[in-house]
């Protein structure tokens, strides 16, 4: 009989309100985080990644976030997109009231939304009464409850579910905030071909060529459309199949497929290749970090 999987317990209180409070929950490929002034300016302070993004739900306060006259007052019950590249400040904006604020950690590679299209949406506070935004807020309102748990096998699940909702509020706000109900055509253009790409990562064929071929487009029109958002064709493919093996690694229902059989369904054909990639991007090997994972030996 299969033992159980180890549980990961979502915070490390009983107490997640307190203040100074600060408590993390790792969901495959991204992070939630639940603070407490003062440990939330800390935690948002600049990041080491250029891609990353944070969605911030205020949960009690209410708080300032930002700095001088570019500073934003964010209520309980708002949502914020956050740049960890622009310069941050966090306060209580009532001392009566401590503000308390929960975050999404974002991979830029795991959003399919252009970059552009993003930075449009920094620091724009929208409520969470309806619609998608009502549906991601009480998804980690849930998350962050003082039982919430997520087993190992399942923390990548719902880390994509996460992804997923993150996604389709972002993408509601877009289409309101646009005059026209629409992106330019260059950013909706990008937009498709980074869907295109998520549909074809088993594809070992899958390259500028293809991408462009697909699209009716040049390969240096496509080179030109990923540097405007500052990326590359072959970053943001890799990129999104690193991040797909990743999570077939800790799938439970994938438990008995090889290595070789994963990295081979995203698109990598070679394993040294592979190895090297992934060490490189997370820090260790992929069987270490499925054995960290708590897959079951037998089944690597």
């Amino acid at each position: 009989m299969r033992s159980r999987q180890p549980t990961a317990t979502a915070f490390s209180t009983s107490d997640p309100g307190r203040p100074g409070h600060r408590a993390e929950l790792e969901l495959g490929p991204v992070r939630l985080s639940v603070l407490c002034l003062p440990v939330l300016s800390s935690l948002l302070a600049r990041s080491g990644d250029p891609r990353g993004w944070r969605l911030v739900l205020v949960s009690d306060g209410p708080l300032t976030l930002g700095r001088g006259s570019g500073a934003i007052r964010l209520e309980p019950g708002q949502l914020v997109l956050w740049d960890p590249w622009e310069p941050f400040d966090a306060a209580a904006a009532d001392r009566a009231r401590p503000p308390r604020a929960m975050v999404l950690h974002l991979p830029g590679s795991a959003l399919s939304l252009p970059h552009q299209a993003l930075r449009g949406l920094v620091a724009r506070p929208v409520p969470s009464d309806s619609g998608p935004a009502a549906l991601l807020a009480r998804f980690l309102e849930g998350l962050a409850g003082p039982a919430a748990a997520v087993d190992i096998p399942q923390a990548t699940w719902v880390g994509r579910a996460a992804v997923d909702l993150a996604v389709a509020f972002l993408s509601s706000v877009t289409d309101v905030l646009d005059d026209a109900a629409r992106l330019p055509r260059q950013v909706a253009l990008l937009g498709e071909i980074k869907t295109y790409i998520d549909r074809n990562l088993s594809d070992p064929d899958l390259s500028p060529t293809t991408i462009a071929a697909a699209h009716h487009i040049s390969v240096r029109y496509l080179h030109h459309l990923f540097r405007q958002d500052e990326q590359t064709v072959g970053g943001f493919v890799r990129e999104r199949r690193l991040e797909s093996c990743r999570a077939d690694l800790t799938n439970p229902c994938l438990a008995g497929q090889s290595m070789a059989a994963i990295r081979a369904r995203w698109g990598f054909q070679d394993a040294a290749v592979f190895n090297r990639a992934f060490k490189k991007e997370y820090g260790i090997t992929p069987g270490e970090y499925r054995r960290r994972a708590g897959v079951p030996v037998g089944f690597r």
